[in-house]
Order: structure tokens, then C-alpha cells, then sequence
């Protein structure tokens, strides 16, 4: 074939290429300035929350109501619940329950992981009950904490506490550890003491896996809340769940879990609000990150 039949399309530019000018894929050099854009950040997640409400409002209408509710009807009870003055004191219960809980899994974990990231001999003696209690089903000595703490607000942090902990003091300990030997020559170079090395190096190097731990155990601390307002007390946004599971009320059932995850949601945003305030060179390390994966 001669070069002036040569088909036109030999010159076009290849799909990904296209696509990469559009800006819908990664640049050689990090996201695309669709993804970075405010825009972008804004824009893509509430298309997807859009398009998932429409598909479970399509799916709801098809469905028997007992089996799954549409998010109208959810929506519809969340209101007769806030109304009717259920679901202000359960939301205030289910709170209380993880701000207690969580706040001494908190102030615990990290205590011992640290100290167990300082030392090896602390590490080798409790790894193994971190690690045992760590993959223990919670579930099954829920009856052993009723036991001894009765089924009130005690029994309700215990098991916060339990679920909590344990992800806490591995992701504190990880962090200590990886604690570059460079700084800890630097701190002996300046004659650091030990509670300098601690509050001066190590703890700022750990920050990220310490916050990397919090935002796990906070899931399980939300769990645990869920688990003793359900299976102790009976109270709270576990027992509207309860109450309403056995009532074959779908959609207020639906609307209690929903606000469970809205605890989750605020108490994650706090926690979130404090490791900027607290410690803003987390974010230009996020964001360095970020653009080294891209």
C-alpha cells in the first residue's frame, strides 16, 4: 500500500493519551487538575452519592418494605424518630458510651505503645497478649464483662474499651519503632534526657501511625458501642435497632444504623480536627505522599 493510502486514523492520538489531555487520568506528574481542582473534590462525591441513592430508590420501590426500605422511607422515619423524642436522647446515649470508652482506650493504647516501642523487652513480653486479645471475638465474653460490671453505663465502656485498645497500642508501637536511628542521634548529639527524646522525637515521628490507630479504633469503638447497646442495656441506638428489628420496621431500623454511622462520622471528624490543629505537618506529609503515588 502506497503512503497516500495510508488510513487517516494511523495518526490519532491513542485513547489514553485523549483521555489524559481531558484531564481524566493521572499527569506524569501527579492527579489530574480534574481531581485536584475544588471542584473536582466536590463535585465527585456528591455525583456518587446521587447516583447510589437513585439506584436504592429504584431497588426500594421493587422491594418488599419489610426486606429493604427506600431511602424516602428512611428518611420519613428518621424524622418521626426525631420528632418524637426517640432518637436525641439515644444519640446522646450512643456518644456518651464512645466518648468514655474511646477516650481511656485513647490515653491507654497510646501509653503502652509507647512504652513498648521504647523498649524491646516490654514489646516481647505483652505482644502476645495484644495479639491474642486483638483477634478474640468480642462477642463471646460479652456475658464474662456483664458479669463483672452488671448491665449499666460501666459494662456499655468496657466493651468500647476492649474492641478499641489493641489497634491503638500496635499502630503506637509501629510508629515508635520506626523512629529513624539519624534523629535519635541527633538527640544524643544534643544531649537529649529521656523525656526529651520521648516528646521531641519520638512521639512527633509517630504521629501518623498514632492517628492511623486511632481512626481504626474508632470503627471498633463505634462496634463495641453498637454491641453493648444491643446485647447488654438495650438502650440507645442499639436498642432502637432492636426494638425495631423485632418489629419488622425496616426503615426505622434503617434510620437508627444510619445515625449510628452519623456518630461515627462526627466523632471522626473531631478526631480529625485535632490532628490538624494540633499537628498541621501531618497534612503537608499527606499531601507529599499523595503526589509521590501519583
Amino acid at each position: 500500500m502506497s503512503a497516500d493510502t495510508t488510513p487517516a486514523t494511523a495518526t490519532r492520538i491513542p485513547a489514553p493519551d485523549r483521555g489524559r489531555r481531558l484531564g481524566l487520568f493521572r499527569g506524569e506528574h501527579g492527579p489530574s487538575p480534574l481531581l485536584q481542582s475544588r471542584l473536582g473534590r466536590i463535585s465527585l462525591p456528591i455525583l456518587s452519592l446521587v447516583v447510589f441513592f437513585t439506584a436504592w430508590q429504584i431497588a426500594g420501590a421493587h422491594v418488599n418494605p419489610i426486606l429493604l426500605s427506600s431511602p424516602s422511607s428512611v428518611a420519613k422515619a428518621f424524622w418521626d424518630l426525631l420528632t418524637n423524642g426517640q432518637l436525641a436522647p439515644a444519640f446522646i446515649s450512643a456518644m456518651k458510651d464512645l466518648a468514655i470508652g474511646y477516650g481511656l482506650a485513647a490515653v491507654v493504647g497510646i501509653g503502652a505503645g509507647l512504652a513498648m516501642g521504647r523498649s524491646p523487652v516490654l514489646e516481647r513480653i505483652f505482644d502476645p497478649y495484644v495479639n491474642f486479645f486483638q483477634a478474640t471475638p468480642l462477642i463471646a465474653v460479652v456475658p464474662l464483662i456483664v458479669i463483672w460490671f452488671g448491665v449499666n453505663l460501666e459494662a456499655r465502656v468496657a466493651v468500647t474499651f476492649i474492641l478499641a485498645l489493641w489497634s491503638i497500642i500496635i499502630s503506637t508501637t509501629t510508629g515508635v519503632k520506626q523512629t529513624p536511628p539519624s534523629l535519635l542521634d541527633v538527640g544524643r548529639i544534643y544531649k537529649l534526657n529521656r523525656r526529651q527524646t520521648i516528646f521531641r522525637i519520638q512521639l512527633p515521628n509517630a504521629v501518623p501511625s498514632i492517628f492511623a490507630g486511632l481512626r481504626i479504633g474508632l470503627g471498633k469503638a463505634l462496634i463495641g458501642v453498637m454491641i453493648a447497646q444491643m446485647e447488654i442495656s438495650v438502650t440507645g441506638l442499639g436498642g432502637l435497632v432492636i426494638n425495631y428489628g423485632n418489629a419488622f420496621k425496616t426503615a426505622y431500623l434503617l434510620a437508627a444504623v444510619a445515625t449510628a454511622s452519623l456518630v461515627g462520622v462526627v466523632a471522626a471528624s473531631v478526631l480529625e480536627l485535632i490532628r490538624k490543629r494540633l499537628f498541621p505537618w501531618t497534612e503537608a506529609q499527606d499531601a507529599a505522599g499523595w503526589k509521590s503515588a501519583g
